[in-house]
């Protein structure tokens, strides 16, 4: 088999490519050749930037296939080859020789220009779902043997700034019969970016890549997995990667951890029935299935985009039977009334509004009038701004049962909430979470 090594040399590395990059792989095919019997160093002169990376790379490539190329392997100018990286992909399509692309762990250069792991990552991965788990930092890097055809099939977007690396990976990844495995295959050196006009920072190719991964997400049914101590782990449904609580389950925790934990604390009634009016995408209703052995929750929940999720989340986690969705497309508040959804910001699905409008799609419903006489031992308020005419319309469940109650109560509130309702519904504040523009409280009654 043949192997080309494809090195684009961008402006400011022609210097890095003569001293170290060209060496490093002349140095790992003199130490072992591995499965191939030609290697060739493919280099890409772009020194004076009139062509771009990606363009260098195509012209490569188009090259590689012409002259009977198997493999190629993608090097820049300002890394390095590892002195057994033919050696270890040798061993790797041995193993597995029905392969189209081989990725290796990501290695960079300490600041004493050690080579360490990059801490986070996984070992391997296997396929594409188990990829789109993963944050792009934590997955791969343009290091990697690929089948020549399978690499030309896709080819680099040159009219991308950034972010061409991810774009050509995820169609690999799509296409092809991809793999990542606990090899080290070459190591990357930080902070030497080439410059010149196709120039681009860290902060644009995480926003480039962000958008490519939100991309994948829409197409693919993606479930992060949180493991935590007590029983199975969970997986929750992820769609954007940016969302703030589904980014904590690409991190495999449950959003808010901390306060789930607080309440755990206070609520010790056996087989609860919880009400989660905000239930959102379903992050607390799996966590109390998880945790508190709840006979029955209620979930509130007006937003479709957010119970999409959320019905996806339940069947995920075998907890259909905990649930009563009575409350399956509403929202709560005084009684019944019309609103529209409004949500601010894309990536903060949770921040989701209600704002009064008589010809809104969405209807609300007092709790007292949704739960009737239904015990309820804990609630829990995300209505945002909404809290004060929620508590309002569970004046008469709140007086009977006495709940356990976690609210989050906008700063404009806090007053009319801890000054006013707390001392007419005799409720006392046990413990608070402070955010920017709110604060979690958790009140029991004083009785």
């Amino acid at each position: 088999m043949k192997c080309a090594v494809i090195t684009p040399v961008g402006p400011g590395h022609g210097a890095l490519l003569e001293s170290s990059c060209a060496p490093s792989v002349a140095q790992a095919r003199a130490y072992d050749p591995g499965p191939f019997e030609t290697i060739e160093h493919f280099v890409m002169d772009d020194t004076e930037g009139r062509h771009g990376r990606s363009n260098r790379r195509n012209t490569a490539l188009d090259r590689a296939q012409a002259e009977g190329f198997d493999w190629v392997f993608f090097l820049d100018a300002d890394d390095v080859m590892t002195p057994n990286a033919f050696q270890a992909f040798g061993r790797v399509i041995e193993a597995e020789p029905d392969l189209d692309a081989v990725w290796g762990l990501i290695c960079t250069f300490d600041d004493n220009g050690d080579p360490a792991l990059r801490e986070g990552q996984p070992e391997r991965i296997d396929t594409r779902a188990q990829l789109l788990t993963v944050e792009p930092h934590l997955s791969l890097q343009i290091g990697a043997f690929v089948r020549t055809a399978c690499a030309a099939r896709f080819g680099f977007d040159a009219a991308m700034n950034t972010g061409e690396d991810f774009k050509f990976y995820y169609q690999l990844w799509a296409d092809c019969h991809c793999a990542k495995r606990p090899e080290i295959f070459f190591v990357n050196r930080r902070g030497q970016h080439s410059t010149g006009p196709r120039g681009a920072t860290g902060a644009d190719w995480q926003t480039a890549v962000s958008k490519l991964w939100a991309e994948q997400l829409a197409e693919v049914p993606v479930y992060a997995e949180i493991r935590d101590t007590e029983g199975a782990p969970a997986r929750m449904r992820v769609t954007n990667p940016r969302d703030l609580i589904q980014a904590s389950h690409l991190r495999g925790q449950f959003f808010e951890e901390s306060s789930l934990a607080k309440l755990k604390r206070l609520l010790n009634q056996p087989k609860p029935n919880i009400v989660e009016v905000g239930a959102n995408i379903g992050n607390h209703v799996v966590w109390y299935a998880r945790h508190l052995d709840p006979a029955r929750i209620y979930p509130v929940e007006p937003n479709p985009e957010a119970l999409a999720l959320l019905d996806q989340n339940i069947a995920a986690n075998g907890i259909a039977d905990r649930i009563d969705r009575r409350g399956w497309g509403l929202g709560a508040g005084r009684g019944e009334g019309r609103f529209a959804a409004v949500t601010d910001d894309a990536d903060n699905l949770g921040a989701t509004r209600l704002v009064a409008a008589s010809d809104g799609g969405i209807e609300t419903r007092s709790l007292d009038a949704l739960l009737g006489m239904d015990r309820v031992d804990f609630i829990k308020i995300d209505a945002e701004g909404m809290e004060l005419d929620v508590l309002d319309g569970a004046a008469g469940l709140i007086a009977r049962d006495r709940p356990v109650i976690w609210i989050e109560v906008l700063r404009k509130n806090i007053m009319g909430f801890v000054q006013d309702w707390c001392r007419r519904a005799n409720y006392r504040v046990v413990d608070s979470t402070a955010y920017r523009n709110t604060i979690d409280y958790f009140v029991v009654p004083r009785d």
